[in-house]
């Protein structure tokens, strides 16, 4: 801090950069890694800074779109997109689904069948033109087509 402070020449950055120290000094005790908290932290954990990029995937579900979430409905939510994102939904899914191992293979053969079957949308190659030739009278059903189309 004292270095990037003493290249600001602009006094409103300089006064920020104040603030911002006076700040992290009164507030130094409370910042801190919540790994070293918590009893057994998985050995993967990241720092909570790892959710900030990914809130907007949350927020977006769950806000400014009229809708309205119970404390139990919104946890359930932010719960499945979770699962989504980290790739685990099905398998949590499959998990908590108290069927026989076979009900179960099948199940898996099912959802993995349909996870082959589904297709990524194709870009469109616009419109065909094409001609119906006529090689008879107008009066004939063929004749009534082409009459309909034009």
């Amino acid at each position: 801090m004292d270095t990037y402070e003493s290249t600001l020449e602009d006094p409103k950055k300089l006064e920020k950069v104040k603030d911002f120290r006076t700040y992290i000094q009164h507030n130094w005790d409370r910042i801190f890694d919540w790994r070293e908290k918590v009893g057994n932290p998985p050995k993967d954990a990241r720092g909570l800074g790892a959710m900030e990029s990914n809130q907007r995937h949350i927020s977006f579900r769950m806000k400014k779109r009229g809708m309205h979430w119970s404390p139990e409905g919104g946890e359930a939510m932010v719960k499945v997109k979770q699962g989504i994102l980290n790739q685990t939904l099905r398998a949590v899914y499959l998990n908590h689904q108290h069927r026989s191992k076979r009900k179960q293979r099948d199940v898996k053969k099912t959802t993995r069948l349909a996870s082959l079957l589904h297709q990524t949308t194709r870009p469109s190659i616009g419109v065909k033109q094409g001609r119906i030739s006529l090689y008879g009278a107008h009066s004939s059903a063929i004749g009534q087509l082409i009459k309909s189309l034009r």
